[in-house]
């Protein structure tokens, strides 16, 4: 490899060690693609997979290693994750040195191979985050960007009071402080019962997070000695559940063409399947993004490059995407039962099917607000799986079982909108797993796909589970009156009084009972004289305001999945903003 990237007079000029940096960059593609695993630190292992509330903010060293990959595949969604903002503008700058060195004097000394760890650093990092976030159902965050760049981005700061700061200067380790104040940031937001650790794999960052009171999740990344000349199967067991994960060929060879530019397999009657990133003729599109920004095209070797670095037109891209091969990280064929939309949009376009009866696809897509096909089959598969619409793909014919959506829908009717909803298959095992899931127990739905946001959201409105906890239970009012009280009095400190939110998930977690199953039964457990309630305060607990809870209202006659904070203080008693409320058992 170094002979092939530098000249004799470059090796001489210590490229040797681009070289090998460039290597262990590239080994990281058998970590992205979970062909290895990184390397944890003892007692971080021994801790996972994490228990309770548990936030990891990723370094740059976690998304380029394949750490990020490893947190997402194995921990997630039990394990929250946040990518930094300066993460991504490291390697938007990495992206710029690469330019800058193809740009510049070609006879340069270890042009080569500085070229190439600079593209496999910025390609392979980029598509890490790109995956995460269009092919892989996993909830990235961004987190906030501490300082302001922008200050002296346009304009030179000429203030004297300033001057002295020398702001212009580069600071070493600036990067690394900005990515530990982002977790220090969110420590600080959070509850203190969440944990917030910093995924890295550089000591510095580790030692400096350690002294800054956040707990480091340190690994080791795997080297180029780790990757090359090792067979490696695919087939790997996933280090906390036992369970077979498989790799494919198809999403190797992806990476590999992302890191590289473009990758080929050639097989011995001389036929070549070839991966390819846009050329320089072609201009990008974001729809490209749903395809890794790749093409590929196979036929006999040697007559692919040539067509691989241009969008085809008219026929010949028509002919190229039947010959794309499927997208690593999309759900497989025993996901694609699981459909992803947007579920407000559907809740509409099943009220205006049963006004309509017959739609045509101009005024779905009209409805939609999407001009996207590809969109709207996403709802069309969903309902026609239902049986809830027939016809043709250019028309939209409502079925009876629209009605009963509809009628279901715009009541408020809940139990009956769920039961209506199990027509469609996909929802029906949905709701099976969720009612036979152990009630405190995160659900695991890693095998839903990119629909499992989706799946989710209608679990919520249909009182399923709230957030990833199952709520099955269904406790009359003097049943409810008990596990009302023995839960306060679990929470309450000693004032007599507790937080709503922190009461109704405690209801959620140990009980696995919905907060709108909750909020009735309190009413009702309170009329009969069950229990007396006592509300108090008003100050919002900002640190627990993305405590959601979606629930299904019917404002203006249109369904909608509206968000209830929990730890607002209005939504147990709307009208009233008390936040704190002490239960008291009434009965003699």
């Amino acid at each position: 490899m170094l002979a092939l990237l530098s000249p004799e007079e470059d090796q001489q000029a210590g490229v040797a060690g681009v070289v090998t940096r460039a290597l262990d960059n590239i080994a990281s593609v058998g970590v992205r693609t979970g062909l290895l695993h990184p390397v944890f630190d003892p007692e971080a292992l021994e801790e996972m997979p994490f228990r309770g509330s548990t936030t990891v903010v990723a370094d740059t060293s976690g998304v380029l290693q394949g750490a990020l990959d490893f947190l997402v595949r194995h921990l997630h969604p039990a394990t929250r994750i946040k990518v930094p903002t300066i993460v991504q503008m490291e390697l938007v700058n990495a992206t710029h040195r690469f330019l800058n060195l193809r740009r510049a004097d070609r006879n340069a000394p270890g042009r080569r191979a500085k070229e190439l760890l600079e593209h496999v650093r910025s390609q392979g990092g980029q598509r890490a985050l790109l995956r995460l976030e269009l092919q892989v159902d996993a909830e990235i965050e961004r987190t906030y960007l501490p300082g302001d760049p922008l200050r002296s981005a346009f304009q030179p700061e000429r203030d004297s009071d300033l001057s002295d700061l020398n702001l212009s200067v580069p600071i070493p380790a600036y990067v690394d402080r900005l990515i530990l104040e982002a977790a220090r940031h969110h420590q600080a937001q959070s509850g203190p019962n969440h944990t917030v650790r910093l995924l890295t794999g550089d000591q510095g960052l580790a030692r400096m997070a350690l002294a800054e009171g956040v707990s480091p999740l340190y690994f080791s990344a795997v080297t180029a000695a780790d990757f090359f000349d090792e067979r490696l199967t695919g087939q790997t067991f996933d280090p906390f559940s036992g369970r077979v994960c498989r790799t494919s060929l198809a999403s190797v060879l992806w990476e590999l063409a992302t890191v590289f530019g473009s990758a080929c397999i050639k097989n011995q009657d001389g036929h070549a399947f070839l991966v390819a990133a846009l050329g320089d003729g072609t201009s990008w599109s974001p729809y490209h993004s749903s395809d890794d920004l790749l093409w590929c095209t196979h036929g006999p070797a040697g007559a692919s490059e040539r067509s691989s670095t241009s969008e085809p037109s008219g026929t010949a891209r028509a002919e190229a995407s039947q010959k794309r091969a499927p997208v690593a990280g999309r759900p497989s064929s025993g996901k694609a039962s699981f459909a992803r939309f947007h579920v407000d949009a559907m809740l509409r376009l099943i009220c205006a099917l049963d006004d309509e009866q017959t739609m045509s696809d101009a005024q779905v897509a009209a409805q939609l607000a999407t001009g996207s096909r590809r969109t709207r089959d996403e709802y069309r598969r969903f309902l026609e799986s239902g049986e809830l619409i027939s016809g043709t793909r250019d028309n939209w014919e409502a079925t009876p079982g629209i009605r009963a959506l509809s009628a279901a829908l715009r009541n408020e009717r809940v139990d009956e909108f769920r039961d209506a909803l199990r027509q469609v298959p996909s929802f029906a095992a949905f709701a099976a797993r969720v009612e036979q899931a152990e009630i405190g127990r995160v659900l695991d739905l890693s095998d839903v796909g990119r629909g499992r946001s989706t799946y989710r959201l209608l679990g919520e409105i249909t009182l399923l589970c709230a957030g990833l906890y199952p709520t099955p239970a269904r406790p009359d009012a003097a049943a409810f009156a008990s596990t009302a009280v023995h839960r306060f009095l679990e929470l309450d400190d000693g004032e007599g009084l507790v937080l709503a939110g922190a009461w109704l998930e405690s209801l959620i977690q140990n009980d696995g009972i919905h907060p709108e199953v909750a909020r009735r039964r309190l009413d009702e457990a309170s009329e009969r004289g069950l229990l007396r309630r006592i509300t108090e305060g008003s100050t919002t607990q900002v640190r627990f305001r993305d405590h959601v809870v979606h629930v299904l209202r019917v404002p203006a006659g249109e369904p909608i999945a509206m968000p209830v904070r929990l730890y607002q203080g209005d939504y147990l008693i709307p009208g009233k903003g008390s936040v704190s409320l002490r239960i008291e058992d009434s009965t003699p």
